[in-house]
């Protein structure tokens, strides 16, 4: 019997990501929503993750404490301890940053990164607790940014002899010399990639990008991203509105409140409406950084007014937000694709996206979003005034993005792409879709 036979009856899927939920973030909840529809599907599942809840954790150094395993939802998840490093931020900063000049030495330094590559996040146990797994039939592994779980797997997969697929969640920013994307493509990373069996990429822009850099393209498949039905118990716009004491026009921001995802360029181009006579609050959902904090502390009382973080919220209150807001403001340069997107179509939201990293591939400007250059705050102001000053234009982008997204990204439909993926991987014959 083939392999591909094989999946068709329950195989054992192993998934590496470095993040899994609770944790916050669209890599934790992309790995979570195709374990379980993995599942759903009848495939046996085990997610290696670490027992990272917040993003600092990553860094901060932790004693050690024995790994995990619960069972949720028909998926085990084993979660080992990552301990951080001494220096915190800092030191990994540097270690990052020694990284990616030690790949841009002469000659292939994949050897060397890979070891380097212990502390992105320092996870001491992964190892030991991969060897101790029932053998998988297939290797899955997410997240090139943090790619510690991955290069263990891709080891382990090698040294075994079974496929290792990969997704990178590859962040290109703006151009091949964005420091984002040398975060992304150094010589051990490039190398996993050119020797998967399959690299999962979200958007076509993903794709022709890391064709550039010479992944083959016939290893890539365009995958996508998914979002799940709207909940049936909403908060109401107006409870929501009421709640954080908020006036309309709203507009949201959701993810973290970094400047590399936009979340200054969107309060200054809120405040840059407001002194061109446009009076709309800008409502930050995510975690707060300490950029977001000191910027606000610089403002007045009626300006900082305008820029109103509303800290992390529930999945109820998030959609009653989206609800409420008049568009879905997000000019990040670091995101490989973006789920909220989707989340604001579902709610029918004209939304608006950098012309950067992986956006591109799923906004299309003009159609069901605007989207504007990186940085460029007046840019970004007039498409925000644009929606507000044409509702019919703000309503058929958003109608426009909400059949897209019921068409084509539901993760019933990204579950079945990649188990198609999976399949030719198996039997090692060359995919067709």
């Amino acid at each position: 019997m083939s392999r591909r036979a094989e999946m068709d009856r329950p195989s054992h899927i192993l998934l590496l990501t470095p993040t899994y939920p609770p944790m916050l973030g669209g890599g934790a909840r992309y790995a979570h929503a195709l374990a379980s529809q993995l599942a759903n599907q009848g495939q046996r599942v085990t997610v290696l993750t670490t027992d990272v809840i917040e993003e600092p954790q990553l860094w901060r150094r932790r004693s050690n404490a024995p790994s995990m395993e619960t069972t949720e939802a028909g998926v085990r998840v084993v979660r080992c301890r990552a301990t951080g490093l001494l220096g915190g931020q800092r030191a990994l900063m540097a270690w990052r940053a020694a990284m990616i000049l030690t790949s841009a030495l002469p000659g292939d330094q994949s050897r060397p990164l890979m070891r380097m590559s212990r502390l992105v996040p320092n996870v001491p146990d992964i190892e030991s607790v991969l060897a101790r797994l029932d053998p998988p039939d297939l290797i899955h592994a997410f997240n090139l940014s943090w790619e510690w779980p991955a290069v263990a797997g891709w080891r382990w997969a090698r040294k075994h002899g079974i496929p290792f697929c990969l997704t990178p969640f590859t962040h290109l920013g703006v151009g091949t010399d964005d420091r984002v994307a040398r975060n992304n493509t150094m010589d051990h990373q490039r190398t996993m990639m050119r020797t998967a069996a399959a690299v999962f990429a979200l958007t076509d822009v993903e794709r022709r990008g890391l064709n550039r850099y010479g992944i083959p393209r016939n290893q890539i498949h365009v995958i996508g991203g998914g979002t799940e039905p709207l909940p049936a118990e909403a908060i109401s716009p107006d409870e929501v509105m009421a709640q954080f004491k908020i006036e309309p026009p709203l507009a949201l921001y959701i993810g973290r409140l970094s400047p590399d995802k936009g979340a200054l360029d969107a309060a200054r181009a809120a405040l840059l409406m407001h002194e061109r006579g446009h009076k709309i609050t800008l409502g930050l959902v995510g975690h707060s950084t300490p950029e977001i904090e000191a910027f606000r502390e610089r403002l007045d009382k009626g300006d900082r007014d305008i820029i109103r973080p509303l800290g992390v919220v529930d999945e109820a209150t998030k959609h009653a937000l989206l609800e409420a807001s008049c568009m879905l403001v997000l000019p990040s340069r670091v995101d490989s694709f973006g789920i909220v997107f989707l989340e604001a179509w579902m709610h029918r939201k004209p939304v608006i996206g950098a012309n950067a990293g992986g956006i591109p591939g799923l906004v299309e400007n003009g159609r069901d979003g605007l989207l504007v250059e990186y940085g460029d705050i007046p840019a970004l102001a007039d498409a925000m005034e644009r929606l507000l000053s044409e509702p019919n234009l703000a309503a058929s982008l958003g109608e426009a993005g909400h059949a897209k997204t019921v068409s084509h990204y539901t993760w019933d439909a990204v579950c079945q792409r990649t188990l198609a993926v999976y399949r030719a991987a198996l039997d090692n014959s060359p995919f067709s879709p």
